[in-house]
Parts: structure tokens; C-alpha cells; sequence
């Protein structure tokens, strides 16, 4: 069998090679190098939620049945947005299962792709970078003070692309919708796929975007949808690192890329708004 081989000759990173990889049941084709919600709603048999198209898939992987019955399989936790996959795998039966799963992701990442220049910064931490996404692995590795059901391994993926460009992801711009708006400060709307209102504005060196949509008692709205996509992403482009899952914050350091917030509004009026502020220097990237 030939290998296949992407960039520098490593073999092409899957999602999908990776959950065959650590047993997951039912894995069928899958984009590279992220799956679409549909694609994960079909793994996990679970409807997607959101009205369509800004969608995504919350639920649980199942492991192959014949591992059930050597072992309680660990629980899983999946979420797949447009912009980002995150895959909490906890509650392991014993340590040796932890070792042997955090041994296949790792060793399959480094593989695949190439340690970034903050991976193993901390205990807990690991970053890898290429092939068009970049993985994030948080980890709570086995120690006398904890329990193996305590353990946890965190697999997030998201696209490795200029900030805007996810953006516009998370937000349901087409990728030719301009976005220049004056600096003046004043609000102005913008076409988007999702069923929402999105303005935006330019104020000095903050781009400003305003995203609305009607709530329903016990539903979550388009707009909240969106706001946990953008909060998530912050998150990992931050590296803040498993358990930093806070939803009281509301303001990034990104590094190279500045700083960015998220200003969450009170759902008032059966109407849900909030804000996402970045700086204005990602419109030149």
C-alpha cells in the first residue's frame, strides 16, 4: 500500500482516520480537514440543531461495540460548528485506557502535523498546526490524585486561515461580501446566509460586528448560536487551554493578532444581540 502524503511528505491529516483511529463506530466519509455538521450528524445518528443553514451538530460518538464488551467505553462529547470541531472524550473505566487513547491521538497528530511554537508551553497543553487546521489536545494525564474517571482527553480542531476569513465563517458571509466600511463609527448592514440581522461598523482600529435574531422559551436563537461559535473560536485561538470554558469572559489576547471581545446582550423583547469586536487590521490580511 502507498502512503498518501501532503505537505513535506507527512500523510494527510483526517478527522475521520483519527476517529477510526481511537475505535469510534460507524465513521463514514468526511471532508478534510474538518467534517460538516451533516457529516457528523450522520455519524452519531443525531438531528442537527439551528434553523438552516447556520446549523451544528452537539452529541455523542459511540465507540465500537465489541471494545464494550472488554470495557465500560469512556463518554464522549462532540460538537461540529462551521468554523471548529471539538471532540471531550472523560470518564475513563481505568489509566490504562487513557494512556492508550492520549498515545493514538498524539502519536497521529505528530504524524500528521507539526508542533506550533506554544505546544508543550504547560503541562496540559499541545498545539499543532498544518494541512490547513490547527489542534488543540488539553489533557488531564493520570495521577495519585485522581481518579481514572476524573482523566480527560480534548481534541479541538479549527481551520488555519486568516481570522477574517473564519469570521466570515461563524458569521455566514460569502467570501466576496466586501467588508470596508467607513471609520465613522456608524452601523451598516451586511448580507449574511443565516437567519439574523448583521450590521457592522469601523471605529479607529476596532471592526465592530452587531448580529440580532428573534429567542424562543427553551430554544436558542440563531444569534446566541452564532455568539458561542465566536466564543469558543476566541478560546482556542487564545489557548486558553482545557477547563478555561468560562462563559463570563468576554475579552481575548491573541497575540500577533491583537485583541478581541464579545459584548452579549440581555435578551430582551424575545430578541437576542450581541456584539463581536476585532481589530480593524484584519480587514488587510
Amino acid at each position: 500500500m502507498v502512503a498518501v502524503t501532503g505537505v513535506a511528505g507527512k500523510p494527510v491529516f483526517s478527522f475521520g482516520e483519527l476517529l477510526v483511529l481511537i475505535d469510534v463506530d460507524g465513521v463514514g466519509a468526511m471532508s478534510v480537514p474538518l467534517p460538516t455538521p451533516a457529516e457528523a450528524s450522520t455519524l452519531t445518528g443525531h438531528a442537527l440543531s439551528g434553523t438552516a443553514p447556520c446549523v451544528e451538530l452537539h452529541a455523542a460518538v459511540r465507540f465500537r461495540t465489541g471494545l464494550a464488551h472488554l470495557y465500560e467505553p469512556p463518554r464522549t462529547d462532540f460538537l461540529v460548528s462551521p468554523a471548529h470541531v471539538v471532540l471531550s472524550i472523560t470518564r475513563f473505566a481505568d489509566e490504562d485506557i487513557w494512556k492508550n487513547m492520549f498515545e493514538w491521538v498524539t502519536g497521529y497528530l505528530a504524524d500528521t502535523l507539526t508542533p506550533t511554537p506554544r505546544s508543550a508551553a504547560r503541562d496540559g497543553y499541545l498545539e499543532y498546526a498544518g494541512q490547513g487546521v490547527i489542534a488543540t489536545l488539553g489533557y488531564l494525564r493520570p495521577s495519585v490524585r485522581l481518579d481514572s474517571r476524573d482523566l480527560v482527553i480534548e481534541l479541538a480542531l479549527r481551520r488555519d486561515e486568516p481570522a477574517l476569513a473564519t469570521v466570515r465563517r461563524l458569521l455566514g458571509l460569502a467570501g466576496d461580501a466586501a467588508i470596508a466600511p467607513p471609520d465613522d463609527g456608524n452601523w451598516r448592514e451586511l448580507p449574511t446566509s443565516w437567519p439574523l440581522h448583521l450590521e457592522c461598523s469601523h471605529h479607529g482600529n476596532t471592526m465592530r460586528f452587531r448580529f440580532g435574531a428573534p429567542h424562543h422559551d427553551g430554544q436558542t436563537s440563531t444569534a446566541n448560536l452564532c455568539e458561542q461559535w465566536c466564543w469558543r473560536w476566541l478560546g482556542l485561538c487564545a489557548g486558553t487551554g482545557l477547563g478555561d470554558h468560562a462563559r463570563a469572559q468576554v475579552s481575548w489576547d491573541l497575540g500577533h493578532l491583537g485583541h478581541a471581545s464579545i459584548i452579549r446582550g440581555q435578551g430582551a423583547h424575545h430578541r437576542d444581540v450581541h456584539e463581536l469586536h476585532v481589530p480593524a487590521s484584519w480587514l488587510q490580511t
